[in-house]
């Protein structure tokens, strides 16, 4: 089988590290204690070292995948299953990128997707989120949240790229980005999460995922009780933190990844001009969400 991949597509700060250590936990455990070693089970894709093949026969290319045009010319098959170098048919793989076409190139196909799980999270939060992590203002972090030209740099974990301008991630603006998972996306067995549902009503949230796992891909697991009650226990912001702390975390930013993980921060760190922008720019996807708009309603 061809559709080996499975996605945990997000916009940045939305949840996707607290998803896949779930993810990890039911998966790859026997007990569901959370390890954030584990991540490195769920991968980018978007990781340089996945560009060796264009390397060996294109190089040309290679030292222009900054440019999109160039580099969307491989993102099909640096998913399939050859270049991954898997044995099974199926891996989780954390993607911020939008589902976009560049020169009529689609970032991912049908040929190698298996499903996807969109994790999405108030975008007012977003923007605090944003701000902690990359110590940026407010207003700045609100930019970003509209900018439908937004990237980010792949990852280089093994120090690939020191020497040449890295590739770029496509993300675009919130609404672009959740709109090209949710919206105009071929068919497959999707699922959409809350980052607010995944922190506070996680035990319903966790049984919907295994639910659909089971549902869509007659995936059998043992030990849920156990595994829900751990991953529940384990899966603390605050433990996290303590974590990264202690030990670092490869994903963090001025070992500042974790912060604190709640909903509505944005009631009081934002000012009434700001959230009268964001709610404005995004009042339907808002209401949709069932997001609070009440600042737009009463302005």
């Amino acid at each position: 089988m061809n559709k080996q991949i499975f996605w945990i597509a997000s916009f940045p700060k939305s949840g996707n590290t607290l998803l896949r250590s779930i993810l990890a936990s039911l998966f790859f455990t026997d007990d569901g204690v959370v390890d954030l070693n584990l991540l490195r089970k769920i991968p980018y894709v978007e990781d340089t070292s996945n560009l060796e093949f264009i390397k060996n026969k294109y190089p040309k290319d290679y030292n222009n995948l900054h440019n999109p045009k160039i580099l969307s010319n491989y993102w099909e098959e640096m998913q399939s299953k050859q270049n991954l170098n898997l044995k099974e048919d199926f891996i989780f793989i954390k993607t911020h990128h939008a589902l976009v076409k560049i020169s009529n190139n689609s970032y991912t196909t049908s040929k190698n997707t298996r499903g996807f799980i969109y994790i999405v999270r108030d975008p007012r939060d977003v923007v605090i989120s944003m701000c902690n992590h990359y110590n940026t203002p407010i207003e700045k972090s609100i930019d970003i949240l509209f900018n439908e030209n937004l990237c980010l740099s792949w990852q280089d974990s093994e120090n690939l790229y020191q020497n040449r301008k890295k590739p770029l991630s496509l993300i675009s603006s919130w609404d672009k980005h959740f709109l090209s998972w949710n919206k105009y996306v071929f068919d497959c067995p999707k699922l959409l999460i809350k980052f607010e549902d995944l922190v506070y009503d996680k035990k319903n949230t966790i049984k919907k995922i295994i639910n659909f796992f089971i549902k869509n891909y007659n995936f059998k697991f043992s030990n849920t009780d156990k595994k829900i009650e751990n991953i529940i226990n384990y899966s603390d912001f605050n433990l996290f933190k303590n974590t990264e702390q202690k030990d670092g975390f490869d994903e963090a930013v001025n070992n500042n990844f974790f912060n604190k993980g709640t909903k509505e921060q944005w009631l009081e760190k934002l000012s009434s001009k700001q959230i009268y922008r964001i709610e404005k720019a995004y009042y339907d996807l808002l209401k949709q969400l069932n997001y609070k708009t009440d600042q737009f309603n009463n302005t």
